[in-house]
């Protein structure tokens, strides 16, 4: 990470490897599929491909085929989108491993690809290999073959599948070419356009994450930097000591400390959070605490002893905690 981009901040060109839809991102090919949602679903906005497998299996196919032929003729079209080969040489330039992740049928994505010039990373993952966005599943898979914990990958989409897969994948998310979406919510930052993004990448400034973003609103970056220069330290034994973590980490608080490493979830502890799976009953309480910040504030972590050496940070307690 560049040494001028800490957390509580953040920048996509950080990420360890990108995971890039196809249409709408690299390639543009104006596929309407409007005409379909009207002739199968009196116009209601339906996920196309998950409703092949609810349907009677003549209307299943005609559906399929419909699809298909929509997708291949806007493949027919398809017209780079600006700034993507740029983007595509950014990556290589910085040997960053990138696939792409499509809910495009793999024909469409190869014509495609054939019209604009692109050439495609051996990993391509289309509908065609299931499971599709927004699964989890689909980009924890393309994550693993380039070889990149999904922890350090982006997703870069344009459609609300992409946020959301990557939301669920607990991968951090890149929207790009939607200046009106009503679902910018979901990503970490968006770019109206494709070059827009690729400039940022060439020049990186500190963004605040998804997760930080209704702090930064109430208390602006300048407290969000202050927040996360504390550390709090948290007793083992406390029976709120999981929800205490979640209100400080969700406070910008981004370093704590367990007084007692050793010790054990227990049912009480798993009892004040409702929700935490209890197969965690009775495991270590530190690798609970991991689990949790890991999944909802990623930029946080437990501090150990050798991790002391060298940082300066203002030590609090609970009851002193931002905004506490």
């Amino acid at each position: 990470m560049s040494s001028e981009i800490m957390p509580p901040f953040w920048h996509p060109s950080a990420a360890g490897g990108f995971i890039l839809d196809w249409d709408g991102v690299l390639a543009e090919t104006k596929l309407n599929f409007a005409p379909i949602r009207e002739k199968y679903f009196e116009g209601r906005f339906v996920p196309l491909f998950e409703a092949i497998g609810t349907m009677p299996p003549h209307l299943a196919a005609a559906l399929e085929k419909d699809i298909y032929d929509v997708e291949m003729g806007g493949a027919e079209r398809a017209e780079p989108v600006e700034g993507a080969k740029e983007l595509i040489r950014w990556l290589d330039e910085k040997a960053i491993p990138w696939c792409v992740v499509s809910r495009n049928c793999r024909d469409s994505i190869t014509l495609a690809a054939e019209r604009t010039g692109i050439t495609l990373p051996s990993l391509v993952r289309s509908r065609d290999e299931p499971p599709v966005k927004p699964e989890p599943e689909a980009l924890w898979s393309a994550a693993e073959q380039m070889g990149v914990p999904g922890a350090e990958c982006v997703m870069v989409g344009d459609f609300v599948f992409d946020l959301v897969g990557a939301r669920r994948a607990g991968m951090r998310a890149v929207l790009v070419q939607r200046p009106e979406a009503a679902w910018k919510h979901w990503a970490d930052v968006s770019f109206d356009r494709l070059v827009q993004f690729v400039d940022s990448l060439k020049a990186p400034l500190p963004m605040v994450p998804w997760e930080y973003g209704p702090l930064a609103a109430r208390i602006g970056m300048e407290g969000l930097r202050e927040a996360a220069g504390r550390e709090a330290a948290l007793s083992s034994s406390d029976t709120d000591v999981l929800p205490s973590l979640l209100k400080m980490a969700g406070e910008g608080i981004l370093a704590f400390r367990l007084d007692d490493p050793a010790a054990l979830l227990t049912p009480e502890q798993w009892r004040n959070l409702p929700g935490l799976p209890p197969s965690w009953l009775d495991q270590p309480l530190k690798n609970v605490a991991e689990y949790l910040l890991g999944h909802n504030f990623p930029l946080a972590r437990i501090l150990y002893e050798e991790d002391r050496a060298g940082m300066i940070l203002r030590e609090i307690s609970p009851a002193h905690s931002a905004g506490g």
